[in-house]
């Protein structure tokens, strides 16, 4: 079993929460789906083994837009979501999950936390650090992903 923190549009700081920090600490893993490009940095110096981490539309990145990581034989796509228009439909992003053959997609930009599955595949949106105040705290067990939003509390 592994444990992963995926958080998102952080937008200039992460929330001093000593249940997050603790969060982090515990998982084997933390994500980080973009806008955010000053805290991926200071996550980098802390956590660089276990941190994977894409750029959005907010940190003025050309590259790293897009990972795919592969934990106990689960293949997990990671996108800010902006380039798949992920405001106003999730087939573009479900279809570019299909073409790589994920089993999770990944993905932030609307600062909504949304767990759903169409077909084979889980889209998750942790929400927004900032904003929603939310992120995702996953399991990956025999080959599956259990998702829970988590809201964090002052």
């Amino acid at each position: 079993m592994k444990n992963i923190i995926v958080i998102s549009d952080t937008h200039g700081s992460i929330p001093d929460n000593q249940t997050l920090w603790e969060a982090f600490d515990n998982a084997d893993f933390i994500f980080h789906l973009g806008d955010g490009k000053n805290e991926i940095a200071k996550l980098k110096e802390i956590y660089k083994d276990k941190l994977y981490y894409v750029y959005g539309n907010c940190d003025a990145m050309s590259s790293g837009l897009e990972q795919v990581v592969e934990i106990e034989g689960v293949k997990f796509f990671l996108t800010h979501g902006h380039n798949y228009k992920v405001k106003s439909s999730d087939i573009l992003l479900q279809l570019r999950g299909e073409e790589l053959g994920a089993d999770c997609c990944l993905y932030g930009h609307a600062h909504i936390p949304t767990i759903n599955k169409i077909g084979n595949i889980q889209l998750i949106n942790p929400g927004s650090l900032k904003y929603s105040r939310t992120y995702c705290y996953m399991s990956v067990i025999n080959d599956k992903v259990l998702a829970k939003i988590v809201e964090l509390r002052s």
